[in-house]
């Protein structure tokens, strides 16, 4: 795990936060950082029960925080 990331994101979100995977709290910080995040948090809100509801049709479980899903970085896949 990145130091200097961890440390900016407990900066951020607070010492207690949720630890997610790496390339989330990248994309948090990020967030933060451009003043982006409630935004898009917002956005996402308002349609997070149909994400929800879609992935647990397509996939039948129950989409949580600890879901592997969220453990993969779509960045680093490869796109050949």
């Amino acid at each position: 795990m990145d130091d200097e990331l961890l440390k900016r994101y407990k900066e951020l979100f607070g010492e207690e936060a949720p630890i997610p995977p790496q390339h989330i709290m990248k994309t948090l910080v990020e967030m933060k950082e451009k003043g982006t995040f409630d935004e898009k948090m917002d956005k996402y809100e308002k349609v997070h029960q149909d994400v929800k509801n879609k992935f647990k049709e397509r996939l039948g479980r129950e989409l949580g925080p600890d879901d592997p899903i969220f453990d993969i970085d779509f960045e680093k896949e490869d796109k050949s």
